[in-house]
Order: structure tokens, then C-alpha cells, then sequence
């Protein structure tokens, strides 16, 4: 025990179990507030700390509850004066950590005895508790790092800035959680200004994306390289008339384009995969002016199966005329080797079924491989929907007569979404490489591999739930492909800013269009290995996958109230306690309770000011109310 120890004696530990400790005041101390050596200490302010000596090092603990126990029956003013002095004054705390060797460690392990002394708590060790050391760090001698960033100011200590451990903040999985308006977008983009503000060795090999599904960033970060010349952000969205965003399709793999034509797993999903591949070999063939050679060698197989096949002669025939009706080409249809003579029925057979054989043999080529290939490559999307016909083509020709019927959903799907324009993302640019791409959305010149941007916004507002799933997850799971396939981990850090999660990444996988939690989920559990990490926003906690929400090793949470939000954070978050929820509901704006592995211990503070602010100001109901008569809303509307 330091020397000073007594000089700081405020009270007694009187009762003890797991969670908190009971506190019973000296007597006489009237305003919870003690003259010690260097200042007035006011140590009994809900959430503020005590200190409790044991051994080599003290326990370190938050005030959760104040009382005062009366057992006297004074009339007078004096009398009641003096039974302020005099009666019993008590307090519960709630263990947080210790602090030994000038060090704190969060968790408790050893409880103190009965009677053991309280201190008020030092400077020193508030410092300790806050980390304000080691803020920098030298790499050379012109240059420093930050190990630690400021995010705002502690809501109890005003003196102090609340700082996360950048390694450990940026480099694992993180949720920023809270009702609507209660400030999610704001700390966000504070916290990155706040990075990027440092010069002279700038972090410049920063990289995040942010999913804006509310067109709030661009705001945020439009003076980003004026302030400093090192910095810089991409910026993208669906509706730029110049850029827009696209996601090629043949990105997609067979799963995605499963869940994007919701195919049935028994009957349809076969299909789509022949489909799939016949796409590619008709894209590949058209390059080689043999794109007819495909179908004439599709076309020619289902026949021959027909014909090899059982059923009467009078069905094999109407079946192969419309085939050849259907995929008419001008090397193979009804024409050819007058073909539709050959295919006449006469007293209930066809009098030419060899010849019709050897016609068709002739359009079989030995080369062309069907349904071989494991890998899906580029190919046209709108040559997908004849590829499906040809796919259901082949699959009758095997004897399904039931499959087109099975079918007809798929095929509807497909053609509304061909059809949609909110889908045109998906339907050019299909000659670029996945590298290429992702170079353009991690900020990489392809020419030189040097960095150029450090944050790329991907501007999602004014589009449907299904677009920014479809977008978000196979995004995602491209570019953890790509990570995963580098020869070296953990050197080009990606951090994914998820707005409104909920909306995509969601518990029920039956509430999203395609199940784009499972992407997130692979992420939130293997991505920390390749540098990949998850950043989410989310108004509605208890609708987010389960999974994700429990990797992640910080949280930020700004005001919560809705009960069902409340309890999903307390089973997410195991290690938290029922007094730090017990604050959520009551947090003002602007303001949020910090915990997790980045910060030595949870702590409410005030936000960074975000400057400029995003884009997403209350609506001022009273100034826009109260207008002229006949104000002109022309430039509101105007498009």
C-alpha cells in the first residue's frame, strides 16, 4: 500500500458477493466530497470510481448507486443538520479491474475483505485507467504511428479523452449500435475524420469501404483531401449518369445465382447450372463465329435422345418439330435435307426415322463438352434466358416431360429481372477481371500498385433491400476471395462499414431476399485471418445474424430502447453487465457507452464532433411549418 493510502480513506467495504461491493462512509463526510492534499475529490458521483488497496495493487471500481440511512428523528434545523453529519451514508459499486505496476488490467479475479479501506481515486491513476500514454510511437526519426485515437471526451471525467487502441478497434470485427438519431452516423465519420487528420506520414494505407445505403458519407468526407493532401476517397453510385456502380454478373457463382432466381433445390437448381454452362460455351462460341454450333449440337443430342428414346413415333415427331421450330438456326432446322418431310407420320410411324438419324448425327460435334466444367466463366447475361430453354431442352429429351412446368418460375424470375432497370448493375461490363475490379474499389493504381483513395463510398440510397443484398454479398464475397487467395495475409487490412445491417445481414435469413448473411457470417468468423473486418451499424440489433454480432469484440452503443434490442445485446455480449444496459435506454444524444477489447474499460463519453456532418439532419418540423403562404417548392422537386 502507497504512503498516502490513509490520507485517501473515504469509507469500509461492508458487504461483499460476485457482482458489487457494499461501501459505508466515515463519519462525518457530509457532501460525498473529501480535501485531500491536492484537490477536492468528489468521489461518490454515479459512475465514477473508487479505489479499493488489496496487496500489491488496487481494485478498481464504478459507483452504482448512492444512499443514506436516517435512524434518527431530529425536529430542529440543526438537529436535521446534524443528522445529515452524522447518519450513515452508503454506496454500491461494481468491480471493474485493477491496477498493478502502473498498469490496468479490465476483469477482477481477487475480491477484497470485510473492512477493507476505499480511496478516492488520483490522476495518476485516471491516466492509467484512460491510457493517455503511448499515443504515438516513433518508426523513424522523421516519422511517427498512432497506436491510439481520441473518439471524444469521458462523460464523468471532463478532462479526459476517450481513446480505442487502433490494432485493436480497426483490426477486429465492431458494432455501432442505437435507435435512429441517436448519433450512429456521426461517430462513424468523427472517428475517421479524426484519423485521417494526422499528417506527415498520413495513414495512407487505409482501407475502407463504406456500404452508404442512406447517402449520408459523401457529406461527411467531401474536404477530406483539402485538409489533407494525402488522403482522398472514391465515391460511387447507381445513379451516377457518367460512372455508375456495377457488379458484373458472372462475378456471381452458382449459389448466388440460385438464391438471386430462387431455385427450388430439387427441380430447378439442375437446370440453372446446365444453364449456366451453356451460357458460357454460347458466349465463348459467338468470339468464334460459332455460336450456332452450339445450339445445332444441343439441339441435335436431345433429338437423337428422342429418337433412341421410348414412346410412340406420332410423339416423337411433333416433338422434334418444335425443337426445330423453336431453335430454328439456318446450318439445322425443319429446311434442312427437307428434315420436315422425313419427320411425316403415315399410318402411325415415320417412314424415315434412319435418315432423320443421320441428318441429326451430322450437328453432333465431338468436341464440345457439355456440363464438364466446375467453374462458371464470363459469359452474356442476356444470352442466359435461351441457355435455360436449351437446358430445359435437354432435360426433356431425357424424358422429364414435367420439367418446363417445374421450370416456368425460374424462367418468369429471370425475364422480370432482365426486364427490371434497377438491375442494370449486373448486366455489362462483363470483359473485366475480378482483380481489375476490386483494385478500382481498394483505392490500387493497377499501373504502379500504389495506393490512391483510402475510403470508397458505395452510395446505396434509393434502392430496394434485394439490390443492396445482392450487391453487399457477393461484393463481400468476392473480395474475401480474393484475400484469400494472396500469398501473403494480413498486409493490406480491409474494414467493411455495414450501414443499416439489419436491413441485409439479418437473424431470420428468410426475412432477405438472398440470404446474404451467410457471406457475413463466413466473414465474421474466418475474416480477422485475411484482414478482412466488419464494421456494423445497426438501429435494430435483435434483427441481426446472431453470428456476426457475436464476433464482434467492440461495441459502440449509442441510446437503446426497445426491450427485444436490449436483451439481444445482453445474450451477444455475455461479459457485459446489467448496470452498463441499465444506462442504454437513457443515453443522451450525441453520446455513447464504449466497451470491448480496443478500451481498458466501458465508458460513457461524449461523441467527437463530426465536421462537416453527414447527411442526416432532423427534419426541423417548426421551421418548415411555419413558411410564407405560397412559398415556391420548385427546386425541392425539381429533378
Amino acid at each position: 500500500m502507497y504512503f498516502d493510502n490513509k490520507e485517501r480513506v473515504i469509507g469500509k467495504v461492508v458487504s461483499i458477493n460476485s457482482e458489487k461491493f457494499g461501501i459505508e462512509l466515515l463519519k462525518g463526510i457530509k457532501n460525498f466530497n473529501i480535501n485531500g492534499f491536492d484537490d477536492i475529490h468528489y468521489f461518490a458521483q454515479l459512475n465514477s470510481y473508487v479505489v479499493i488497496p488489496y496487496q500489491n495493487y488496487y481494485i478498481v471500481c464504478e459507483v452504482i448507486s448512492i444512499r443514506e440511512k436516517d435512524e434518527s428523528n431530529y425536529q430542529t434545523s440543526k438537529e436535521q443538520e446534524l443528522n445529515k453529519i452524522l447518519s450513515n451514508k452508503y454506496f454500491d459499486v461494481y468491480p471493474l479491474g485493477t491496477i498493478k505496476d502502473n498498469k490496468f488490467e479490465f476483469g477482477v479475479s481477487v475480491f477484497p475483505t470485510l473492512y477493507s479501506d476505499v480511496l478516492y481515486i488520483k490522476d495518476e491513476e485516471l491516466d492509467i485507467i484512460f491510457n493517455i500514454s503511448n499515443i504515438e510511437e516513433k518508426v523513424d526519426e522523421n516519422n511517427t504511428k498512432l497506436n491510439s485515437l481520441s473518439i471524444g471526451k469521458s462523460a464523468i471525467f471532463k478532462d479526459y479523452d476517450i481513446k480505442i487502441n487502433i490494432n485493436k478497434f480497426f483490426g477486429s470485427h465492431s458494432a455501432i449500435l442505437g435507435n435512429t438519431g441517436s448519433g450512429k452516423s456521426c461517430t462513424i465519420a468523427s472517428m475517421l475524420q479524426q484519423l485521417f487528420k494526422k499528417k506527415n506520414f498520413s495513414a495512407t494505407g487505409a482501407t475502407f469501404i463504406i456500404f452508404d445505403t442512406n447517402g449520408e458519407y459523401k457529406q461527411a468526407f467531401e474536404n477530406l483531401k483539402i485538409e489533407n493532401s494525402d488522403i482522398d476517397i472514391y465515391y460511387i453510385s447507381l445513379n451516377d449518369e457518367k460512372n455508375p456502380f456495377y457488379l458484373p454478373h458472372h462475378f456471381m457463382n452458382i449459389e448466388e445465382w440460385e438464391l438471386l432466381l430462387q431455385a427450388s433445390e430439387k427441380a430447378q437448381l439442375p437446370i440453372l447450372r446446365s444453364a449456366l454452362q451453356i451460357a458460357s460455351l454460347l458466349t465463348k462460341s459467338k468470339k468464334d463465329n460459332k455460336y450456332f454450333y452450339i445450339i445445332d449440337h444441343i439441339k441435335a443430342i436431345s433429338i437423337k435422345l428422342i429418337l433412341d428414346g421410348d414412346g410412340n413415333e406420332t410423339y416423337k415427331s411433333s416433338k422434334i418439330t418444335t425443337i426445330l421450330r423453336a431453335f430454328e438456326t439456318d446450318t439445322f432446322s425443319l429446311k434442312t435435307e427437307n428434315i420436315s418431310e422425313k419427320l411425316k407420320i403415315q399410318f402411325g410411324r415415320m417412314n424415315n426415322i434412319e435418315e432423320v438419324k443421320k441428318i441429326t448425327e451430322k450437328f453432333i460435334k465431338s468436341n464440345i463438352k457439355l456440363f464438364e466444367s466446375t467453374s462458371l466463366e464470363p459469359f452474356d447475361f442476356y444470352l442466359l434466358e435461351e441457355a435455360l430453354e436449351l437446358a430445359i431442352l435437354y432435360e426433356e429429351a431425357h424424358g422429364n416431360n414435367q420439367i418446363r412446368n417445374y421450370c416456368a418460375s425460374l424462367l418468369t424470375r429471370f425475364k422480370t429481372i432482365k426486364q427490371r432497370e434497377d438491375f442494370s448493375f449486373i448486366k455489362n461490363k462483363n470483359e473485366i477481371n475480378i482483380e481489375d475490379y476490386l483494385f478500382e474499389f481498394l483505392g490500387i493504381d493497377k499501373d504502379n500498385f500504389t495506393k490512391k483513395t483510402q475510403i470508397t463510398i458505395i452510395d446505396l440510397n434509393e434502392v430496394e433491400d434485394e439490390i443492396i443484398e445482392i450487391i453487399s454479398s457477393v461484393f463481400t464475397r468476392i473480395l474475401f476471395d480474393f484475400l484469400k487467395k494472396q500469398k501473403y495475409r494480413n498486409i493490406f487490412p480491409i474494414n467493411l462499414i455495414l450501414e443499416e445491417a439489419h436491413r441485409y445481414i439479418a437473424y431470420d435469413s428468410k426475412r432477405t431476399f438472398l440470404r446474404a448473411s451467410q457471406i457475413f457470417d463466413r466473414v465474421a468468423k474466418e475474416g480477422r485471418k485475411y484482414g478482412l473486418f466488419l464494421m456494423i451499424s445497426s438501429q435494430r440489433p435483435s434483427e441481426l445474424s446472431k453470428t456476426v454480432l457475436s464476433q464482434c469484440n467492440n461495441f459502440i452503443v449509442h441510446r437503446i430502447q426497445n426491450p427485444d434490442d436490449l436483451l439481444h445485446i445482453r445474450q451477444m455480449t455475455p461479459h457485459i453487465s446489467d448496470t452498463i444496459l441499465k444506462k442504454l435506454p437513457s443515453i443522451p444524444t450525441q453520446h455513447a457507452l464504449i466497451f470491448g477489447n480496443a478500451v481498458n474499460i466501458p465508458a460513457l463519453f461524449k461523441v467527437n464532433e463530426a465536421n462537416p456532418l453527414p447527411r442526416s439532419d432532423n427534419n426541423e418540423i417548426s421551421k418548415n411549418w411555419f413558411v410564407k403562404k405560397n412559398k415556391d417548392y420548385k427546386l425541392l422537386f425539381e429533378k
